[in-house]
């Protein structure tokens, strides 16, 4: 009786868990809160009529990441000037043309149409049109009201990149750290279950598109981080975010590299020289995942950054002897480099020295790689990852 009572108590956690919102999703409906409050307040401020157009822009603007709002905010901004013209236009042909209303909003909705067939985000300017031209305005100036709703939208506009700047916006920082955090963790599973032949090529691929998923998360919130720290106004440069995209990419690269070499049997080295190597690999990768969570816990600067401790996690991995193939030795003296990097500059903050022309990998043949895998990944480092 306890067992099925246990089992439904635990259906039921996992539901209450992924009802409640959690500290993203509280953050961002108190901004859109805010956004809204903040917009009817300086809508009525000024005396508009219809304070209503400027709550319902900022519901549709305010998103959760800084880089969503400012790109709806600008699609905001030009579909409604286009169809604040469109709409102007519009409304001249009726009063001086003996076109109906109707003859002439479909006039003016083609072109916006074909307009946002062309162009999804521009399809703000037939909405504005339909607000500017469907919903009629009182005796007076025909005027008057359509440039009082386009204000309306401006000010909603306006409110949303405000807030989404200075109230509780996200710190991206933080989700840099945690992406790479599993990031390293993925690569950490995909090196041991290499080493130990549980990985075919398929494996290796679809664990390779995750990674590359990671990979893409973190040029984002760096994006994200960039603008929330006004980097485009007042550049200020985050070392650590400068440097860890391209160091978790190499690695990232080398990592697979030598999956991949030793799905094809080129390790050479059994018993306790593999196992020691992979112990170490694990522990330092293990450890590299939890430094990147903890950092993600820990505003910036609180402390001075220290590389204190990270030679001595770098103590374990030592370089690969004649145990291994020519191919291995060459793919784990990069990826030692490349870990070695990795864990400096997380350990500092990015402070470290870059040490890239102080570790020499041994080369090797061309003749002696596996035919059906690219090089270490020190060439593909430079170029951006593909989604």
């Amino acid at each position: 009786m306890t067992a099925p009572m246990s089992f439904h108590a635990g259906r039921w956690l996992t539901a209450l868990r992924a009802i409640v919102p959690r500290g993203p999703e509280v953050r961002q409906a108190v901004r859109l809160l805010a956004s809204v409050l903040l917009s009817e307040v300086l809508a009525k401020a000024v005396h508009l009529h219809e304070p209503v157009w400027s709550l319902i822009t900022s519901v549709i603007v305010t998103q959760s990441r800084i880089t969503q709002t400012l790109t709806t905010g600008r699609d905001q901004i030009v579909g409604t000037l286009i169809g604040a013209g469109a709409g102007v236009s519009a409304i001249v042909l009726i009063l001086v043309t003996p076109l109906p209303t109707s003859v002439v909003f479909w006039m003016s909705l083609t072109p916006l149409a074909l307009l946002a067939a062309a162009r999804p985000n521009m399809r703000f300017a037939a909405v504005t049109l339909m607000i500017v031209l469907l919903f009629p305005a009182q005796a007076g100036d025909p005027f008057l009201r359509p440039l009082d709703r386009i204000a309306s939208i401006m000010i909603g506009v306006l409110t949303s990149l405000a807030v989404s700047f200075f109230v509780l916006h996200d710190e991206a920082r933080r989700d840099v750290l945690r992406t790479a955090a599993l990031l390293v963790g993925d690569i950490a599973d995909v090196l041991d279950r290499a080493l130990r032949g549980q990985l075919d090529h398929d494996a290796i691929e679809a664990a390779d598109e995750a990674c590359r998923a990671h990979i893409q998360d973190i040029y984002s919130a760096v994006a994200e981080a960039q603008v929330e720290r006004l980097d485009v106004l007042h550049p200020r440069r985050d070392p650590l975010l400068d440097q860890l995209p391209g160091l978790l990419r190499r690695l990232r690269g080398n990592a697979v590299f030598a999956a991949r070499a030793a799905s094809e049997g080129e390790t050479l080295a059994t018993g306790a020289v593999l196992d020691t190597e992979r112990h170490a690999l694990g522990r330092v990768l293990a450890q590299l995942a939890r430094r990147c969570e903890r950092e993600a816990r820990t505003r910036r600067r609180r402390r001075p950054p220290s590389s204190e401790g990270a030679e001595a996690i770098l103590g374990v991995l030592h370089d690969p002897g004649p145990e291994w193939s020519p191919v291995m030795q060459f793919t784990l003296a990069v990826l030692h480099a490349d870990m070695a990097r990795a864990v400096r500059a997380v350990w500092s903050d990015g402070t470290a020295p870059d040490t890239a022309d102080a570790v020499q990998a041994p080369a090797a043949p061309a003749s002696t790689l596996p035919a059906s895998s690219a090089g270490p990944v020190g060439l593909a480092a430079g170029s951006r990852p593909r989604a």
